[in-house]
């Protein structure tokens, strides 16, 4: 088979495929769920930057798990892959505890080296946002001309 063959195959397999729990934002991922999806959103940013940041975006991509989803931004600060907020500043976002998420991260993040950020943020629930509110971390690494990341409610 052919390199455009697999993934076409591969897309096509996803779009019409479920992840278990991808739309039960209720049910908690863990670290290490999150750690995999990072793992594999930066893999596929290496195979096909394209399809990889097509399918992390996309709801039935593969990526999202329980409530936990990988999202990749470039040095701009723009996300340019995320299931919710595609084309997003993430430099403005500042979390409950007042910490300058987006900045931190591109300013810390290293290739080959995940990194974690902690910070209080409202909790989603059945996909609202919710008055009461949780720590989160969130894991972190570049990846090529991206920064991607991955973050779980502790």
């Amino acid at each position: 088979m052919k390199p455009n063959q697999i993934i076409i195959s591969l897309l096509i397999f996803l779009l019409f495929s479920k992840t278990v729990y991808a739309n039960d934002h209720s049910i908690r991922g863990t670290k290490q769920e999150a750690e995999v999806l990072l793992e594999r959103a930066v893999n596929i940013l290496k195979v096909n930057e394209v399809v990889g940041l097509t399918m992390i975006t996309i709801p039935n991509g593969g990526f999202q798990t329980k409530d936990l989803y990988p999202f990749c931004f470039n040095y701009d600060g723009i996300l340019m892959a995320h299931p919710y907020n595609l084309g997003a500043s993430i430099k403005s976002f500042i979390s409950e505890d007042g910490k300058e998420l987006g900045k931190e991260m591109l300013q810390k993040a290293r290739e080959g080296k995940m990194s974690t950020i902690n910070y209080i943020l409202p909790i989603y629930k059945d996909g609202k946002l919710k008055k009461e509110k949780a720590r989160k971390t969130t894991l972190y690494t570049k990846a090529g001309k991206y920064v991607c990341a991955s973050g779980y409610y502790e």
